[in-house]
């Protein structure tokens, strides 16, 4: 079952490929990334942990792992808004808009915040409670 857009072909949309390109090369060079590709859209991982994903459906924008006091601050901006799958609401996920795919450059360190953020083991208050119980 698929829940993105999809083509008369019945395959779900690709994210914009001139959005997948420009992130693409604007984390190549950035040491221990991966990308992953599927028929919807593209996941960048540092290590084994995803800390950005381009929108599938033909949805627009890159979703970036962040963690929430730094959300906080980052809602002020236009571009960004919290990102939403089905009825939840992310704690620790951001949608990051931009209108051109160029104009992600100026949010390199924003991309390099998630990579440090997942690379850190950091886990959420929920998480650490939870396993604390076991």
């Amino acid at each position: 079952m698929s829940t993105g857009l999809q083509n008369t072909g019945g395959t779900p949309l690709m994210s914009d490929p001139e959005l997948v390109v420009a992130i693409s090369k604007l984390v190549a060079a950035l040491p221990g990334v991966t990308e992953k590709k599927t028929d919807s859209h593209v996941t960048f991982l540092v290590g084994k942990k995803v800390f950005a994903f381009t929108r599938g459906g033909g949805g627009r924008g890159v979703v970036l792992k962040l963690p929430q006091d730094r959300i906080a601050e980052l809602l002020q901006r236009e571009e960004i808004s919290l990102l939403t799958m089905g009825k939840r609401t992310m704690k620790e996920w951001i949608l990051l808009d931009h209108d051109r795919p160029a104009s992600y450059k100026k949010d390199l360190g924003l991309f390099k915040e998630a990579m440090a953020f997942v690379s850190s083991g950091s886990r959420t208050k929920s998480k650490q409670q939870k396993s604390v119980g076991r």
